[in-house]
């Protein structure tokens, strides 16, 4: 549920800069690299962990990601946001289909709000860095933080893979 909360964040790194310069600092999302499962995130629509990871695009080792099928969703466990914390990325794949993949914001403060922060189009069928997913000044305005989960949608479609779900903690745009 949403709520005032306190954000800190103690793994910090430069996952997208390998690929492709972003130097900015990143904090992953709660299981968001899939290697341990799913524990956390949520899905009634046959989202799942599959074999198949973007971490190659990194040199790094990893064996999973996120499958989230045509007309699908899955959303992440709740994640903190403030003033601090101006966008999220990830890696994604379109699998299969021409549909886009959308991100929501999932707030619940006196009822279930849901609003489209993103919705992306990705091109072929390899991994690929997400573009940043800038929030709204309503995630942002607490200078202490509100809980928030993000809902990954893809379209009735088209199926998708995300990974390395990362949060960005710092606001230096």
């Amino acid at each position: 549920m949403a709520s005032a909360a306190t954000c800190s964040y103690s793994q910090l790194s430069q996952v997208f800069k390998p690929l492709d310069g972003d130097a900015n600092l990143y904090t992953p999302f709660q299981n968001g690299n899939f290697e341990t499962g799913a524990g956390g995130w949520w899905s009634s629509t046959g989202a799942r962990v599959v074999s198949g990871d973007s971490n190659p695009l990194l040199g790094t080792h990893g064996a999973y990601s996120l499958q989230i099928p045509g007309g699908g969703s899955a959303q992440s466990p709740w994640m903190c946001v403030n003033a601090t914390t101006p966008s999220m990325r990830f890696f994604v794949r379109r699998v299969s289909g021409t549909g886009p993949l959308t991100v929501n914001a999932v707030i619940i403060s006196g009822g279930r709000a849901v609003s489209t922060l993103k919705t992306m189009s990705v091109s072929g069928g390899s991994w690929q860095a997400s573009a940043p997913v800038t929030f709204p000044a309503y995630l942002t305005a607490s200078s202490t933080g509100i809980n928030v989960q993000f809902q990954f949608t893809a379209d009735a479609g088209a199926v998708f893979r995300i990974d390395d779900v990362e949060l960005d903690p710092y606001l230096r745009r």
